[in-house]
């Protein structure tokens, strides 16, 4: 009997899918700049380099061996697209249109720079007492903005392309700045000119995040994640103007948030006028599987949890991030009451409790209600006292000197964890080891920290430095809490001491 020679092209589409994936790696979607997107190419993910565009590439390659498999490689190659407020960029999506593979986009990032400030021939005025071959950047890309902005070209655009990404998941709002803009800056501080001349963020942001939210709601995208490393606060204030309606329209298309808010000035007195812009909001968004609310600020935000999510409880929620606050420890348990049977990934970073409150009492509850819980991160947590105290000018702890976790993304744009902006520092996982040799569990003792294995920030399951059975054993009230500091070694314990539960323990043994 003969048998029967079998080559690639025999298998199901589903299996090719499958060895592309394994090639190229899962974690990683094509890169590969495409004939519509040529812009530089984007950071490293994972260390690794991105694809350029050449043939040599193995995602090229591949398409090049037969009409299958240009087909089945199609959707993967172009499931990104990343855009730059530019003429040139916007040409480029009109391409990726009139081909007809907007369809494939799942990962849309949208990367805009500050804008020119100030009239026009103020501008010309300087550009002309300049050297034009260092800010001849600077001048085509004025022109470029004027341009766009006179025509509503940026507008125009996103409308055509988000209708027709059909795939959307998520859309990234990026801020972009370069050593042309810094050269740019530096020249108008030396001539003095700052008060008629400025780049500004302001006004960029406020035009990228309105013109996004107008797109999102005349298509057809549902369950799309949201994130914005470097939100300006000021882009937040016209939608004190906005119909209630219209934030509930928005709010349910989103299934992430991921939002971090960038000032010079303390945002409290700004956020809290927004109160009944964020209550119809996050009424509304109740698909939310993951929320991210960071503040970047000189001083932590000094409002009630309750001004912003006004206890909602979303079923779907799995990730929940705040950064940046003062909060009493009973805000933050009833907010994690509210969802303990289904938080997975709980960041608290940079938060700082008021007096009276106890860390501990917030870890009892992280450690012995929280059903699923598998990640924890409380990067930069500390009291208030401490980070208006004459120790925090050391810099040991204090505000913004935290775990850089301004986004819940990696920055890869992939929908995997950024952002993002991203946690640059993974948090504990559960199963971590600790080399302590201490036996005493009087409820009298306390962990000293100083005799386990520290390092950075960020211990993963493959570089475990806790023992889960010492842990286990041992109380929140024995953890070293004295309710005025919190040190660094601290922190990665406690991160430990919560994920160690034998509630946690039980539930996994079942599975």
């Amino acid at each position: 009997m003969t048998k029967i020679q079998r080559c690639i092209e025999d298998l199901a589409d589903e299996l090719i899918i499958e060895i592309l994936d394994f090639l190229l790696g899962t974690d990683q979607l094509s890169n590969t700049s495409s004939p519509v997107n040529l812009h530089d190419p984007s950071p490293r993910l994972n260390g690794r380099p991105p694809h350029v565009h050449s043939e040599s590439t193995d995602l090229n390659q591949f398409r090049l061996v037969c009409k299958r498999f240009l087909r089945i490689s199609t959707p993967r190659k172009f499931a990104r697209f990343d855009l730059r407020f530019e003429r040139r960029g916007f040409q480029r999506l009109e391409e990726l249109l009139h081909m007809k593979l907007a369809c494939h986009v799942k990962y849309f990032t949208y990367m805009v720079r500050p804008f020119y400030q100030g009239s026009g021939n103020r501008w010309s005025q300087f550009f002309d007492g300049v050297d034009p071959e260092i800010f001849q950047t600077n001048k085509d890309r004025l022109q470029d903005q004027t341009r766009i902005i006179e025509g509503n070209y940026d507008k125009e655009m996103l409308l055509k392309a988000i209708r027709a990404f059909s795939s959307l998941q998520q859309v990234k709002l990026l801020r972009v700045q370069d050593k042309d803009d810094e050269r740019l800056l530096d020249q108008i501080h030396e001539v003095s000119l700052e008060e008629t001349l400025k780049l500004d963020w302001e006004s960029a942001c406020t035009r990228a995040v309105t013109n996004l939210g107008i797109s999102l709601l005349a298509s057809n995208c549902t369950s799309v994640r949201f994130v914005g490393a470097q939100i300006s606060p000021e882009a937040t204030g016209r939608l004190v103007q906005t119909p209630s309606a219209t934030l509930s329209a928005l709010g349910a298309r989103l299934a992430c948030l991921e939002v971090t808010f960038h000032s010079n000035f303390d945002l409290t007195s700004h956020m809290d006028a927004l109160s009944d812009v964020f209550h119809d909001f996050f009424l509304a968004s109740k698909n939310l599987t993951v929320i991210h609310l960071g503040f970047e600020t000189p001083v932590p935000l000094d409002l009630p949890l309750d001004q912003i999510f006004h206890r909602t409880q979303w079923k779907r929620l799995r990730t929940l991030s705040i950064r940046g606050w003062y909060l009493d420890s009973e805000e933050i348990i009833a907010l994690l009451r509210r969802h303990h049977r289904q938080l997975r990934d709980i960041r608290l970073v940079n938060i700082y409790l008021r007096d009276g409150s106890l860390w501990r009492d917030v870890l009892s509850i992280l450690h012995d209600e929280m059903d699923e819980i598998e990640r924890i991160d409380l990067g930069g947590i500390n009291y208030a006292s401490y980070l208006d105290g004459p120790s925090a000018s050391n810099g040991a702890n204090g505000h913004g000197n935290g775990h850089d976790t301004s986004g819940i993304g990696n920055g890869n744009g992939n929908g995997h964890g950024s952002g993002s902006a991203g946690f640059h520092h993974p948090p504990l996982p559960l199963s971590v080891l600790v080399n302590h040799n201490s036996t005493s569990n009087s409820p009298k003792a306390v962990l000293d920290s100083d005799f386990f294995p520290f390092g950075s920030h960020g211990h993963t399951r493959n570089s475990s430095v806790y023992d889960l059975e010492t842990l286990r054993k041992y109380s929140a009230d024995v953890l070293g809490d004295n309710g005025i500091s919190v040190g660094h070694r601290q922190i990665p314990l406690w991160e430990a001491w919560v994920l160690a539960s034998p509630r946690n323990l039980s539930r996994r043994k079942k599975f």
